[in-house]
């Protein structure tokens, strides 16, 4: 276990994303040229994604930390970011035995048709929910407790790949891929029923999306100038005790035109995810239609990298940062202070973005009133996760003070689990075995509905239609 984490600590996405794309074509019978191909293709879009991804950050982190300081927030526990949960989980016994066995779990589940998600594409990711198995471990003493606990927080992220499979594929335009990065589509179920409400209310009505932009402001509604826009924005309240100088006209103008070359660029890196999944596609429906794959729906597992920069999901994530930064400040009873993870929001909000079907207006409300919520799900657990980090080794900011990981932590759905299998003793057995009697009841009414709960989470009904239309043929 400890070599196989040393080896993901190595070599990174960008090499094991590609060796796990070339595996899996050639055992879907993809000729191994094109196999080739598509792996080498799907490694450099995942570099030069990393590229993209680096220079926003550096431009994006320094702006989140000046508009901090120059606002005088002060929460006591300090965002530290995604690696201190990744730090925790795999400094633990639990984090590097789910490594492996979450695995042949997830292979289980596959073969077994339980789910038609197959997760071992995004093994990197598992971190995210097995992160929550380790404090049930920590709080309850129980290293058997976790894992399972860790087993039911894989169900209901494979339960909700499954749910938004074909919006996804629809609305980002990649066939055969779900996503099961728990950061990206804890709020999926969230977002289903907002866009429910938000429909009442009319206020869906109002399609604010890339395409209405494009046609009512020409250039101004371009992606490019939507991410100079929103750069703008941000580096000016950043830097507002420097507008009138030099210095802080050179940290505005730096921003602007570094989001808005993302915005620009983006669309050529996708094209190099597509084509990495072209070769597994084609053999996909090439083998259904010979009938020689004897299954309804199969999703491939993909990382939040190939649909983060769509320009619907990039708009969304970059102005909810302000947002979510002023909701933190006014939340009643929220004690932690959003900073590292902030600039992650892109990726946070793609399953919000998925539901709603690139309309930004109500992808922000929807992101607003979650990821703000969600403030007190991490605040309940700042001093569990802080404990966690000590005996991890992660090193602390200062004395006394409490840390978290903002995207980590911002995850009702496993907040509400991890409730659960930690609960006191006397109530722990009947705690866990409702948050199971839930999962099955979900699980059950999906399976028997899952045209009209796909069709809930923003797939349309001629897309369904040619979906099935396409089995029919087989």
């Amino acid at each position: 276990m400890a070599t196989l984490k040393m080896i993901i600590d190595l070599f990174g996405a960008s090499i094991l994303v590609p060796i796990v794309v070339l595996i899996l074509s050639l055992f879907l019978r993809v000729k191994f040229k094109d196999a080739l191909r598509g792996a080498i293709f799907m490694g450099i879009g995942l570099a030069a994604f990393n590229i993209i991804l680096g220079s926003l950050m550096a431009s994006l982190g320094p702006a989140v930390n000046t508009m901090v300081e120059n606002t005088g927030i002060n929460l006591p526990v300090i965002d530290l970011g995604w690696p201190a949960a990744a730090v925790i989980v795999y400094a633990n016994q639990i984090g590097l035995f789910y490594l492996v066995f979450g695995v042949f779990f997830d292979l289980l589940l596959f073969l077994t048709r339980w789910t038609d998600t197959f997760h071992p594409t995004d093994i990197w990711n598992y971190y995210q929910f097995v992160f929550w198995a380790a404090i049930v471990q920590l709080v309850t003493g129980s290293f058997w407790l976790g894992i399972v606990f860790a087993m039911y927080a894989n169900l209901i992220l494979l339960l909700i790949a499954d749910w938004l499979a074909p919006a996804i594929q629809e609305y980002y335009g990649y066939d055969g891929i779900t996503n099961t990065t728990c950061a990206s589509t804890n709020c999926a179920p969230f977002a289903i029923v907002a866009k429910w409400i938000l429909i009442k209310l009319r206020i869906y009505d109002i399609k604010l999306n890339p395409e209405r932009l494009k046609e009512r402001f020409g250039f101004w509604g371009e992606p490019i100038s939507m991410g100079l826009i929103i750069g703008l924005v941000i580096a000016i309240i950043a830097n507002l005790p420097k507008i009138g100088t030099l210095e802080g006209w050179s940290n505005i103008l730096q921003t602007a035109i570094i989001t808005g070359a993302v915005m620009a660029l983006y669309p050529a890196v996708s094209g190099l995810f597509v084509k990495g999944l072209i070769p597994i596609s084609q053999t996909l429906n090439s083998r259904i239609r010979k009938g020689e794959i004897k299954r309804d729906n199969f999703y491939i597992s993909m990382d939040s990298a190939v649909l983060f920069g769509e320009e619907a999901t990039l708009t969304t994530g970059l102005l909810l940062i302000p947002i979510i930064l002023l909701i933190s400040v006014i939340l009643p009873g929220n004690i932690i202070l959003p900073l590292a993870d902030l600039p992650a929001m892109p990726f946070m909000v793609i399953g919000i973005v998925t539901v709603m079907r690139g309309n930004i207006l109500s992808a922000l409300i929807t992101g607003a009133v979650w990821y703000g919520a969600a403030h007190w799900c991490n605040s309940d657990i700042a001093s569990v996760f802080t404990q966690a980090a000590i005996n991890s080794g992660v090193e602390m900011p200062a004395a006394g003070s409490m840390v978290s990981a903002w995207s980590i932590g911002n995850n009702p759905l496993l907040w509400l689990a991890y409730k659960a299998f930690a609960a006191p003793e006397g109530i722990r057995f009947v705690t866990i075995a409702i948050a199971i009697a839930v999962y099955l009841i979900v699980y059950f009414f999906f399976r028997k509905n899952r045209r009209a709960w796909q069709m809930a989470a923003g797939a349309s009904e001629e897309f369904m239609n040619n979906l099935e239309d396409r089995r029919a043929r087989t």
